[in-house]
């Protein structure tokens, strides 16, 4: 295996210490196994075969970060490398083998993966969430933790709080932070979920999205009266036709909306297409 000289850059990773102070030695590949506090729920193919062609030129420009625990070694930072290394079917890597405690372990793979921008947002959420849970501690030690400032944690935390289909259009591209960030602003699931569907529609950039949230914000709320035969007629007959629950408002000066609910982005696209009668 042909292989670069390792830098002192590897010292950044593992804690800010020398690397004299740290075993290093080439591990069996398949003695190693994946990291169970990973925040990344997902790795590309074509990244990884790109890196593997990278490491089969090049070698491993710097070694895996492993712990041992009952006599298994887990990872901690590389797991990439270890995974490429696999799709090159290498028998061994070059890995710094270090004691590492859970709470070590889930801060310092997040911060990883957080440094080297392979997580979406909602992956760093719940990766902070993990890591709190786990290790009992208050936002502002978790953050100290991160080396994150503690607004910028707690704006994680907050995209938790979306509704499911917006936070997988996080996980898959179609949203990125900053869309998401807007869309707490408002009230309801439903209004959430009816703007995230316009910005992904229209592919409007986070300053469009936040003008759209305060379209939603702005507009007129209506008063719903006590219940009317005739309307819940209506409603019935609409919920009916759409397959899905629909909502008759009005106010009292005779002007009103219809509300019409979907629980995901490609419910609102079904939806969309027989109002316009679309084929």
């Amino acid at each position: 295996m042909k292989r670069k000289v390792l830098g002192k850059g590897i010292a950044a990773i593992i804690a800010n210490e020398p690397l004299g102070k740290n075993k290093l030695v080439d591990l069996d590949v398949d003695s190693i196994h994946p990291n169970p506090f990973q925040p990344r729920k997902a790795f590309a193919k074509n990244a990884l075969q790109q890196l593997a062609d990278s490491m089969k030129e090049d070698g491993v420009i710097q070694p895996v970060v492993v712990y041992k625990r009952d006599g298994k070694y887990f990872l901690v930072v590389g797991e990439r490398r270890w995974r490429a290394a696999q799709l090159l079917k290498w028998e061994k890597i070059p890995a710094v083998v270090k004691e590492f405690s859970d709470d070590d372990v889930m801060a310092k793979a997040l911060i990883e993966n957080i440094q080297r921008e392979e997580l979406n947002a909602i992956e760093i959420a719940e990766g902070i969430e993990a890591l709190i849970a786990r290790s009992g501690e208050g936002q502002q030690e978790t953050a100290d933790r991160l080396g994150m400032n503690r607004a910028t944690l707690a704006n994680f935390l907050r995209l938790l709080k979306l509704p499911a289909p917006i936070k997988e259009s996080v996980v898959q591209g179609k949203l990125d932070q900053g869309h998401a960030r807007a869309l707490l602003s408002l009230k309801s699931e439903g209004e959430m979920l009816a703007a995230a569907a316009q910005i992904v529609r229209k592919g409007l950039s986070v300053r469009q999205a936040e003008m759209l949230v305060k379209k939603y914000e702005e507009a007129p709320r209506r008063v719903r009266p006590a219940a009317d035969p005739d309307i819940v007629k209506m409603e019935n007959r609409l919920t009916h036709s759409l397959a899905t629950k629909v909502k008759l408002l009005y106010s009292r000066n005779g002007r009103g909306k219809v509300e019409i609910f979907f629980n995901s982005l490609a419910e609102f696209d079904r939806l969309y297409a027989i109002l316009n009668k679309e084929k």
